[in-house]
């Protein structure tokens, strides 16, 4: 409002019109491929069709603040004194004191009345303001230049209407043999996920407004929060959709295969998230913005066969994320083709300068945000009923949360075993006849893993390896890496022993024979003492740190009953060692 506000009053920065006989050779000059006023700010900031191109490039791409006060700031050169005390205290208000830019001077404090300043003072502090901005607007033009936005100032002058005052005309949103998709592929019903939607306090009558205490002003906000990020949220689903999804099938970059393990359900989501949003914006329409009661449509949504539902869906999404994300990575340092594809999408305005990576994990972000949007919406609502309703779908939200981070871990814990299995060496057994026939097929997969991290695995005083601990349901199993693979190595506490194949320390522990004791002299390590009929070894291992420690010995500690927790819920056998 400022920046063009202030612009009426430059006469440099007036609006040119059609018998503007100069800009029509400029026109003409500039239908080449390249526009030489696009060099330097400087040789464009008063020509308003030129900079309006470089404005829109920035806004779509760009924090425009600094930009704008750049440009604000030169606007004092050519005010009177009169035209700058009112000017300054706008520029002052709207770029410095709300923090719009944050490369600014030092010299007023937050105590310091603007308006009082003399202009002289002013116009030197927005100079100042002005040059701090300089070296962000200037990598701003870089990348309009290094983008090859400038091949497209010619048709974007050429299309401009110069019949009264003119509006830019939309930007071309890439070249004829780009795959990424133009707008109008999108559904109709997502268009209007394009623009941020209005505040519910724009909306609301004046009336409903001043009749509104400040408790239900507070719960109104969350409301209207929880619909604003339904909305950004259903606009990113789109995006990996639009933007990714069907453009890389169109293309034939991957398979409907491949494509529905990296995003898994994604129509039915974005169908299940676009339904939530459209439930709260009948909601704030059918009570003119102010929303009198939400729990019903909360409580649809997130209890129930539909909470069911919900919850199904975004297991299966989330829990595939870090394997997609992966894959990914992994065809772009294959595949220069889908390399290229993902690294010019991800360039297109509709990404607002996040990459797949980041976008990939929004449906694990959204589900964090839902119960602590509703306890806060339930924080401020008065009506018991309604409260109590509000603070059962926030519970039921939590359970939904809890139940994918499980489905998360499980997942991120299977893909883990499935590395250690494709890298699993188990010729370190044959040592000992009976443990290599006994696990030389074993089959890391099948089992479920409760922990693994890295541990010292201390065979004797002076012999000490670096081991990958793997805790399983019915197993602790010690790798040592080996370049790529991941070996199973039996250890011995004497030569001898190594050469008989006698009285080997095995690399895989079964738990249902085992039971823990502390080391004095280091907290930070335990002993696993394994027994069995004819004897018992023990085995000191160190975790990386006391809290490791924890975590790896928490699932091996003795339950109420003298056993041992296991994978299955059962209890094995604690067997008791005299001290």
């Amino acid at each position: 409002h400022g920046v063009f506000g202030a612009q009426r009053s430059n006469p440099a920065m007036s609006i040119i019109g059609a018998e503007d006989e100069d800009f029509e050779n400029d026109l003409n000059d500039e239908m080449g491929d390249y526009c030489k006023h696009f060099n330097n700010i400087d040789q464009f900031k008063d020509r308003p069709t030129h900079l309006l191109v470089f404005i829109q490039h920035v806004i779509l791409q760009f924090d425009p603040a600094p930009l704008l006060c750049y440009l604000h700031a030169d606007l004092f050169n050519n005010l009177s004194a009169k035209e700058t005390k009112k000017q300054f205290v706008e520029f002052y208000n709207t770029f410095l004191d709300k923090g719009a830019v944050s490369s600014t001077p030092h010299g007023i404090s937050n105590r310091t009345r603007s308006d009082l300043l003399h202009e002289d003072t002013q116009r030197r502090y927005a100079q100042e303001v002005q040059s701090l901005q300089a070296a962000e607007v200037a990598k701003q033009l870089e990348d309009f230049s290094s983008n090859q936005s400038t091949l497209m100032i010619s048709p974007l002058l050429s299309s401009l209407s110069f019949d009264g005052p003119f509006s830019l005309p939309e930007v071309p949103g890439h070249s004829p043999t780009s795959p990424s998709p133009q707008l109008e592929e999108m559904e109709p019903r997502l268009l209007e996920f394009e623009s941020d939607p209005p505040n519910w306090r724009e909306l609301a009558s004046p009336e409903g407004l001043s009749s509104l205490n400040k408790k239900e002003i507070k719960r109104q906000e969350v409301i209207n929060e929880l619909f604003a990020t339904e909305h950004a949220h259903v606009r990113m689903l789109s995006v990996l959709q639009m933007i990714f999804s069907k453009p890389l099938e169109r293309e034939e970059l991957l398979t409907s295969t491949e494509l529905s393990a990296i995003f898994p359900n994604l129509d039915e989501i974005i169908e299940m998230h676009y339904n939530f949003y459209e439930s709260l914006k009948k909601l704030r329409l059918d009570d003119n913005f102010i929303v009198k009661s939400i729990s019903t449509t909360v409580l649809n949504r997130f209890e129930g066969t539909e909470g069911e539902w919900f919850q199904k869906l975004t297991a299966r999404c989330c829990s595939h994320q870090s394997w997609a994300l992966d894959q990914i990575k992994s065809r772009q340092k294959k595949d220069p083709r889908f390399n290229s594809f993902i690294l010019e999408a991800e360039s297109k305005p509709q990404c607002r300068r996040l990459q797949l990576k980041d976008i990939i994990p929004i449906e694990m972000q959204r589900l964090t945000k839902y119960p602590l949007l509703l306890e806060n919406i339930a924080k401020n609502t008065e009506d018991p009923t309604e409260k109590e309703r509000i603070q059962q779908s926030a519970e039921c939200c939590r359970k939904i949360l809890n139940h994918v981070n499980e489905e998360v871990k499980v997942m991120e814990n299977l893909l883990t075993l499935k590395d250690y299995q494709r890298r699993l060496d188990t010729s370190g057994l044959k040592p000992s006849n009976d443990l290599y026939t006994e696990y030389k097929n074993i089959d890391l997969t099948q089992k479920k893993m409760l922990y693994e991290g890295s541990v010292t695995w201390r065979v004797t005083k002076e012999k000490a390896i670096e081991v990958q601990c793997v805790l399983l349901g019915d197993l602790l199993v010690l790798l040592q890496r080996q370049d790529d693979k991941m070996v199973l190595k039996c250890q011995s506490k004497s030569n001898i022993a190594v050469q008989e194949g006698k009285q080997m320390l095995s690399p895989i522990i079964k738990l249902g024979s085992v039971f823990l004791r502390e080391v004095a002299t280091d907290r930070k390590a335990f002993y696993v003492i394994f027994t069995w009929d004819s004897g018992a070894q023990i085995y000191e291992l160190v975790a990386q740190s006391l809290g490791e420690r924890k975590l790896l010995t928490a699932p091996l500690s003795p339950t109420e009953n003298g056993g041992l927790k296991s994978s299955s819920g059962e209890t094995a056998t604690l067997y008791q060692l005299n001290t």
